[in-house]
């Protein structure tokens, strides 16, 4: 898995249903990308993956920290 879908996965990840949806939308439009189309193929864009984590951070209000598996 790419380290993209991780972070989407990540983010989707700390809420569920609709909020999930939601907070995904909320990270993509901060960074002004669309996050539906991350999959397993995406691949690894390292600026990319620090702005998500940076508006990830926003977003929850509290640090958010990815593993790579």
């Amino acid at each position: 898995m790419g380290n993209l879908c991780r972070i989407v996965d990540c983010i989707r990840a700390e809420s569920s249903g609709i909020h999930a949806k939601l907070l995904v939308a909320r990270v993509g439009l901060k960074v002004g990308v669309s996050l539906t189309g991350i999959d397993e193929s995406t691949p690894n864009n390292p600026e990319l993956e620090g702005r998500l984590i940076e508006a990830a951070r926003t977003v929850l209000h509290r640090d958010f920290v990815v593993t790579y598996g």
